[in-house]
């Protein structure tokens, strides 16, 4: 029974070590194909890259905003934004560049109590539209707070979106649809038999069929956005079809 287990990477706590487990014990989401670092060297990487991306310069990040609003010192609130937002760009630029998403998983209420903190990394195509929807994000908000840092005001900004809607419809479509676009590629572990695949593909079903919802919304947002943005007239004219007046805020 012993002599099929992996040994223990040198230099591994015995709590990082084990096989990736399907389903509820895996990260929240509809990954079975995740794997734990498979050296010391890797495992150090990954618990840099999930500490320094995922857990440091997020809370200093909100701490700034935090900071920032309760001090009424608005630049120091725009600082964390900006590197909130940074923080998603390099999160994801990382994982669509490299194909690779890092994660750590606990114990969970439905977890078992040898599943301690472990290190994961999920490897795929899927890794590149999850990564492209963190650094849309992250970029939209670094964009927004570097507007203020440099004077513009947020009611400037929310006069700007409102005048062309377009400016918030198209990056929150694309950061949907490339997040829709990884659901539905999913990760997937090898199957072990006609059986196996047959399970995995009942265990991925739930999250591809969100994935069509997603990327519903995704392209409605995306055409709707585009219409507006290159048919202004046409986008006007459909939307006193449907609410029976004109787009209510002064274009630019």
């Amino acid at each position: 029974m012993t002599a099929n287990r992996p040994a223990r990477p040198a230099g591994i706590e015995p709590a990082a070590v084990g096989s990736a487990t399907p389903g509820i014990y895996d990260p929240p989401l509809p990954f079975s194909g995740g794997r734990i670092p498979a050296s010391a060297r890797e495992y150090r990487h990954a618990q840099w890259r999930v500490m320094s991306l995922c857990f440091v310069a997020p809370a200093l990040s909100l701490a700034a905003v935090s900071l920032g609003a309760s001090l009424a010192w608005p630049w120091l609130a725009a600082l964390g934004a900006l590197a909130l937002g940074l923080t998603g760009v390099a999160y994801g630029g990382l994982a669509a560049v490299e194909r690779r998403l890092m994660f750590i998983r606990g114990p969970t209420l439905l977890g078992r109590r040898e599943h301690r903190y472990r290190y994961f990394i999920y490897e795929g195509v899927a890794a590149v539209p999850y990564g492209l929807a963190f650094a849309i994000a992250g970029a939209a908000l670094a964009g927004a707070a570097l507007l203020f840092l440099l004077g513009t005001s947020l009611g400037q900004m929310r006069a700007a979106v409102l005048a062309q809607p377009h400016l918030a419809l198209v990056p929150a479509g694309g950061a949907l649809l490339a997040h829709g676009l990884g659901f539905l590629i999913g990760f997937s572990r090898p199957p072990a038999s006609p059986g196996d695949r047959f399970s995995i593909a009942l265990q991925h079903l739930p999250a591809r069929l969100g994935a069509l919802i997603l990327i519903g919304w995704a392209l409605a947002l995306l055409a709707v956005g585009l219409v507006e943005w290159l048919r202004p007239d046409v986008f006007d004219a459909g939307f006193r079809s449907v609410f029976g007046n004109p787009w209510p805020f002064a274009r630019r």
